[in-house]
């Protein structure tokens, strides 16, 4: 299997590249996605799918572009008018090269947020890697006021549900692979001397002796 993490500087975004045999598949692409083709050219393989967690509102997502590039096949949740690609069902999976992935909704952060498993048959039937999207960061989890505050204590429960009904149950031993803006997002809020109150509160400013 090949694994490549491409982090994008400046937007504190991770995207994902996985092979296996002579096909591959890419997880929320950045709108820079030459990389992800010059990445299979090298490797020898075509890639067969492109997925998206949710849709992302604070950089370009390069699904479209990888897309007119490769011909994959294009995923993402049910909830939204995309106007574009494909929905993906709970539960429904791909196959690529020798590898299983897995799509599993896990709304909160938005109604169409989805998580994606990865597991190689070959070796057993347990996943070996969760996708999770914007449900969790790193040292955080999703915001649940996308909404506006009346749908916040809904997204927050559907949020919880995703992460010990859904994420946590798949084990000590999976590995987490998550969009790494949690230390973004808390270092963005201090250099504008905001104080980052975590997901779903309203960030008060710091004090001069904060």
């Amino acid at each position: 299997m090949i694994f490549e993490r491409i982090k994008s500087e400046g937007l504190a975004h991770l995207s994902y590249f996985v092979g296996s045999g002579d096909e591959a598949i890419v997880i929320d692409p950045r709108r820079d996605c030459q990389i992800y083709s010059d990445l299979a050219r090298r490797e020898g393989m075509k890639i067969k799918y492109i997925f998206e967690t949710h849709r992302n509102e604070d950089y370009v997502i390069g699904s479209l572009e990888l897309k007119e590039l490769t011909d994959a096949e294009l995923y993402h949740g049910q909830g939204v008018d995309f106007k574009y690609g494909n929905f993906v069902r709970d539960g429904q999976e791909f196959d690529f090269g020798s590898m299983k992935l897995a799509a599993l909704h896990t709304p909160g952060h938005t109604d169409e947020s989805m998580s994606y498993t990865l597991a190689d048959p070959d070796a057993g039937k347990e996943p070996l890697m969760v996708f999770t999207g914007d449900a969790l960061f790193v040292g955080e989890v999703g915001r649940t006021d996308l909404y506006g505050p009346e749908e916040a204590p809904r997204m927050a429960a559907n949020l919880y549900d995703s992460i010990f009904n859904k994420i946590l149950p798949l084990g000590d031993r999976v590995i987490l692979c998550c969009p790494w803006r949690g230390f973004a997002l808390r270092r963005g809020y201090l250099q504008a001397g905001v104080q980052y109150p975590g997901p779903g509160a309203n960030p008060e400013p710091c004090s001069a002796e904060d």
